[in-house]
């Protein structure tokens, strides 16, 4: 049984559902049903996704949901805290997640490999072109590293380097994960308990890790429907 944990709020008028024992496994929709209803589907695409990997999870189990909890505070949809970014990040659990960081990054980087120059600014009839959507989780990335462990040089330049086109998009995504990849690995006792407050955001270790596997989630999922592939 797969516990949801679902938020939404007047500001963007949608439901963004976290299946929080999936770290990273994530689904929007316009209402609270319809993305309750597309859980399932979601769970078992992103078993599919850890099974090709290697992670000794069964994509064909029967998936059985239950709404855990609904915050509807009207923050802006991803920002919501969980009981689980409260706690600390166990050494395990790292140990597993930056694994699953390499893994959403490699399959990100394959969905688009071999598509041109033109072919990533390619504006679609509705929606962002390709490049777009990387840069905007490219910058995310950084968002969110920068937010737990301060500036990062070995990311942080990659990323500013593709912002400004002076590097290969996909040669900086790869750069940009792997450097908060060697980064995330290193975190001390004290990193992987604190819980801080900047602005409207709370960060902690957990929330950032499931924010940046979600994020790409959600992306990888966006591209793969306009590419007709499996994220």
């Amino acid at each position: 049984m797969y516990a949801l944990y679902a938020e939404s709020g007047p500001q963007r008028k949608k439901t963004l559902v976290h299946v929080l024992d999936l770290l990273g496994c994530v689904v929007q929709a316009d209402t609270t049903d319809a993305a309750v209803a597309a859980a399932p589907d979601a769970i078992r695409a992103y078993l599919r996704y850890l099974h090709r990997h290697g992670e000794a999870v069964d994509p064909k189990e029967k998936i059985e949901t239950r709404l855990a909890e609904h915050n509807t505070e009207g923050m802006f949809s991803g920002q919501a805290m969980w009981p689980q970014d409260l706690e600390a990040l166990a050494p395990a659990a790292l140990s597993r997640y930056v694994k699953w960081l390499d893994w959403s990054r490699a399959d990100l980087l394959a969905l688009v490999k071999g598509i041109d120059e033109k072919g990533l600014r390619a504006k679609p009839p509705a929606g962002r072109s390709l490049r777009d959507i990387l840069l905007h989780v490219l910058d995310a990335d950084k968002g969110y590293v920068y937010a737990l462990v301060g500036p990062l040089k070995p990311m942080g330049e990659p990323t500013n380097a593709a912002d400004r086109g002076d590097l290969d998009l996909r040669i900086a995504l790869k750069e940009a994960r792997a450097a908060a990849i060697d980064r995330l690995k290193t975190l001390t006792p004290a990193e992987r308990r604190t819980v801080r407050k900047a602005g409207q955001s709370t960060y902690s270790a957990h929330r950032v890790i499931r924010r940046m596997l979600e994020h790409e989630w959600e992306h990888r999922r966006e591209i793969g429907a306009r590419l007709r592939k499996d994220a």
